[in-house]
């Protein structure tokens, strides 16, 4: 197999300015991640994170804090509403029912509210104060307080879905860089451009408090960070590189760290407000935990909730750990979780992800750069083009080409060996088009003569000639009259497309849209700007408002989905996240975040929603990627790393996937931190498919069982295994080889001289020459006797060799399914555009820091 393992892709990925969990209420845990150009990553947390989507900013836009909101109290003026208890039970229990509500803001001076769903802006109010340098919701979750650039702090009602202006504090001399609200949500805490914390009342917009922190130089000192720990007490991180614990009541220092060598940036505690984690322009993370009498609080025999007495209370530095090369902007901690995370994000673009328990001893998983499932990249098959998208810029690259090489010399090659290369490959294009959005998709016919991408506004299709001169360029024309108005209703608000995919004989497009609305678009006719749209399929739409307006529609034909009884918290989220077209051009399939699969006709009505992955009360597990294999065969890996394949025509899971989908994985594939973000089908081996993460590629045979639970998966692992297992056994049959036949010698030699001693004896005898060559025919058959017993008692070394490799997790006396290889790194694409030759791209991290900002520099010892 041919594999060109192509790193020229030149993405460079924005800045993390901000990560927030969602609220413990929500039905399903969220982070959210904020970029620096405005764009938000969501990420599930089930034991490990998964990325889900990604909300486009608008371009050159700026985010710099992000704020969750999820109400489950009513309101004081809500309670007058209602007479009886049942009904505020009621009205309580559809709050709980809603999804949790994002907010965003940045140096562009507007505050944003995001529909989850559709990823557009659902409320956007200006801050009325200039930039906006940070933001917190109260525990109550009904008001939300941000920090501006004159000094002031305003607030917002969020009850009952709103976000209106509601009031201003007080002026402070300079920007407001950092706030955060007291747990009784009475007092609200900044941190000021002067190098002042400051504690206002709630009730009455004033200065209750003032607390300077002193200069180091001229500059004043900055104080970029500020939270509250559930006993009260204040802490704050500033410019100097200084982590102080304040006393609430006395408004005096406590105790006064310094935590970095440079500004802290970043502050957070965990729900106890035992442990705080700080990091900044140093890029370490620092951990501070509280003792009580010497002991850890919360620990055992140590209940935070006990009175304390005379016991001393101490912040102790506690660990150290470097996760960055460059700034840490944001920090991120859960307590509600099985598993308490520690997410990390700056200047470097990773989110890194840890236990926070076990801090500073646990080692960090670290997500790739880029969004490992929105498919930034796509292939063209026939034409060997490769298409990037990133912000509003498309980019096109020609595949270089290599010698051809014989089979007879291709079976003597060594695995990853290189070719020769005499044509390498080509920048084509850059085009930066002129979008409101960064893009939400971006797709290539097989061809190349044809590429669509779409911000939140619309798709757009353009056509790719290569230039007459033969030169290395190429001729970008737009498509007029793409998308046809009908392609989604005219109810439908939201017509940018999430998934495009061309049809492999380019005859027609299939769009997901923003309104979970997969529309079918003849094509045929782009070189006269004819289109139309065939069908549109709406499974995804499954409320009862959304099947109601399907139905009436009557423009194209529209095919309803089922209405269930969704709750809120689920329609609210929902967004079609995977889409895949057959090869044979008969099938769509797509799904969606809230769990639902469905496979759909391209040339009939008929769709089929297929069965849960995993019951939909838990809503635990959910494809992560979609793609048909040979025979129409759905492949459907989930987060949980298991493996469903589902037979399109025949409408039911295939064999092996009811026998092996979701148990019986090797543990090594099913306990990767990494999801699979793509299928790749090779059509020379019809049986198998390539299942790809960031960090591995793992080729799967559907005719096969995967093996033994303990199996060694990674071949080249398991090749470095074999050679060592049979190297020390046979290492060892030399040895006890060598030993028997040194005892055996020595045993010839005693009895030689045995011998030699009863031949004098019988020369002193005088026995006869007949004799004597009876004993000497009888001396030569027992050393040939003695020859054959040291050799039967050997071990059976081939049962040895077997029996070791068995306890390695190698069984060979069962074929190796699961065949994965982690030489990739950072993968972003795999694909085939030809039997047996793979397309493989990877953006190497350190290609990617090269085009960094420089980062703290740290003086080290004897330079």
């Amino acid at each position: 197999m041919q594999v060109h393992r192509c790193r020229f892709t030149d993405y460079v990925p924005q800045a993390i300015n901000a990560i927030e969990y969602a609220p413990a209420t929500g039905r399903r845990p969220y982070v959210a991640v904020g970029r620096a150009n405005g764009d938000i990553e969501l990420w599930c947390v089930k034991e490990k994170l998964v990325y889900e989507k990604t909300i486009p900013g608008v371009v050159n836009g700026s985010l710099e804090s992000l704020a969750w909101a999820h109400q489950t109290e009513l309101t004081a003026d809500d309670l007058e509403l209602f007479d009886t208890e049942k009904e505020r039970e009621q009205a309580k229990r559809r709050l709980m029912d809603r999804a949790p509500r994002l907010f965003s803001a940045g140096l562009n001076a507007v505050i944003v509210e995001w529909d989850l769903a559709r990823l557009v802006p659902k409320a956007a109010v200006d801050s009325y104060g200039g930039a906006v340098w940070c933001m917190a919701t109260n525990h109550a979750q009904t008001q939300l307080a941000i920090g501006t650039e004159d000094g002031h702090i305003r607030i917002f009602d969020i009850t009952d879905d709103k976000l209106a202006y509601q009031r201003c504090f007080d002026k402070s001399k300079t920007r407001i860089l950092s706030v955060a609200w007291s747990h009784d949500d009475e007092s609200i805490m900044t941190g000021s451009a002067d190098g002042c914390v400051r504690i206002w009342s709630v009730g009455t917009g004033r200065m209750t408090a003032r607390m300077t922190l002193p200069r180091e130089g001229r500059d004043p000192t900055l104080v970029w960070a500020i939270t509250v720990l559930k006993s009260g007490t204040i802490v704050s991180g500033d410019s100097r590189g200084h982590v102080v614990f304040w006393d609430h009541i006395m408004h005096v220092v406590q105790q006064d760290f310094r935590a970095l060598g440079a500004d802290v940036l970043c502050l957070v505690a965990d729900a106890d407000g035992h442990t705080v984690f700080a990091s900044g322009v140093d890029p370490k993370v620092t951990q501070f935990k509280l003792f009580v009498g010497g002991k850890p609080a919360g620990g055992p025999g140590n209940d935070s909730r006990k009175k304390a007495g005379g016991r001393a209370k101490k912040w102790q530095l506690a660990g150290i750990r470097r996760y960055h090369t460059h700034d840490v902007r944001a920090l991120a901690v859960s307590s509600h979780l099985k598993r308490d995370l520690l997410i990390s994000g700056g200047v470097d673009t990773q989110v890194t992800s840890c236990e926070s328990r076990p801090f500073p001893n646990e080692n960090p998983y670290r997500q790739p750069c880029f969004p490992p499932l929105n498919g930034v990249v796509s292939v063209a098959m026939t034409g060997k083009l490769i298409l990037q998208r990133q912000a509003n810029v498309l980019k096109l690259w020609e595949l270089g080409k290599a010698e051809p090489i014989s089979h007879a010399l291709g079976g003597q090659m060594e695995s990853g060996q290189g070719l020769q290369i005499y044509e390498r490959q080509r920048d084509l294009l850059r085009m930066e088009l002129k979008t409101k959005t960064n893009l939400l998709s971006s797709t290539i016919s097989s061809s190349g003569r044809l590429i669509a991408a779409s911000d939140a506004e619309g798709p757009k299709l353009f056509s790719v000639t290569r230039a007459e001169d033969g030169s290395d360029g190429v001729h970008v024309r737009r498509i007029r009259g793409f998308p046809p108005e009908n392609f989604v209703p005219e109810y439908s608000e939201n017509r940018g497309a999430l998934h495009m995919q061309f049809t492999s004989d380019e005859t027609r497009v299939v769009v997901a849209t923003a309104d979970a609305f997969v529309s079918i678009i003849d094509i045929s006719g782009w070189q006269q700007n004819e289109f139309a749209t065939i069908r549109r399929h709406c499974q995804h739409r499954n409320t009862r408002g959304e099947v109601e307006a399907d139905a009436g529609c009557s423009d194209v034909p529209t095919h309803p989905g089922d209405a269930k009884n969704i709750l809120p918290a689920v329609a609210d989220m929902r967004t079609i996240t995977s889409m895949a077209v057959s090869d044979s051009g008969a099938f769509v399939a797509t799904s969606d975040s809230a769990g639902y699969v469905v496979v759909a006709g391209l040339e009939n009505k008929g769709a089929t929603v297929l069965p849960p992955l995993a019951p939909r009360k838990q809503q635990d597990e959910w494809p992560t990627a979609l793609a048909f294999a040979t025979g129409d065969q759905l492949v459907l890996p989930t987060n949980m790393n298991h493996l469903f394949v589902w037979d399109a025509p025949r409408r039911m899971f295939t064999k092996w996937s009811r026998a092996f989908g979701s148990s019986n994985i090797p543990k090594t594939y099913s306990r990767m931190l990494s999801c699979v973000s793509g299928v790749a089908v090779n059509p020379a081996e019809p049986n198998c498919i390539y299942v790809y993460a960031t960090n591995h590629i793992t080729r799967i045979d559907l005719t096969l069982a995967p093996g033994s639970h303990s199996a060694v998966l990674n071949i080249h692992k398991r090749k470095q295994i074999e050679q060592d297992i049979i190297a020390k056994v046979v290492e060892e049959k030399e040895r006890e080889t060598s030993e028997r036949l040194s005892e055996w010698s020595q045993s010839k030699r005693k009895k030689q001289q045995h011998r030699n001693t009863s031949a004098d004896n019988s020369a002193r005898m005088d026995i006869d020459g007949d004799a004597a060559s009876a004993a000497d025919s009888e001396d030569m058959d027992s050393t040939i006797s003695e020859s054959v017993s040291v050799r039967s008692q050997g071990k059976d070394w081939e049962g040895t060799i077997v029996a070791r490799l068995r306890e390695a997790g190698i069984n060979v006396a069962e074929p190796h399914n699961f065949r994965m290889t982690e030489r990739y790194q950072n993968l972003m694409h795999a694909s085939f555009i030809d039997a047996n030759t793979m397309v493989v791209l990877e953006r190497p991290w350190t290609d990617v820091s090269s085009a960094l900002p420089a980062a703290f520099h740290r003086h080290k010892y004897g330079s």
